[in-house]
């Protein structure tokens, strides 16, 4: 029984890790993902740069039709950083 719940814990901090977003993958994938999750349901469109980022996630994508994995990771980036709260604030600039 202890051996199972050993187990058990290992694989929910396994799990855990695993549905973490990860950066400079080269796919870009788990960035899209990430981006549309944190604006759902109009979460986070009360950002003062909501707007714009959905402008920069445009972008991101077009870069990631072309091929451009790594331009498009870092419009990705950019775009999230204009909807996340840092210090409880959403950044203005």
């Amino acid at each position: 029984m202890k051996s199972l719940v050993i187990t058990a814990l290992i694989c929910c901090f396994y799990m855990d890790a695993m549905a973490g977003h990860s950066t400079d993958n080269g796919t870009c994938t788990d960035d899209a993902v990430h981006y549309q999750n944190m604006i759902v349901n109009g979460k986070r469109s009360d950002a003062p740069l909501y707007e714009q980022s959905k402008d920069m996630r445009d972008l991101a994508i077009a870069q990631k039709v072309q091929g451009n994995w790594a331009q498009c990771e870092s419009y990705m980036e950019e775009a999230l950083r204009m909807i996340r709260k840092t210090g409880g604030e959403y950044p203005t600039e």
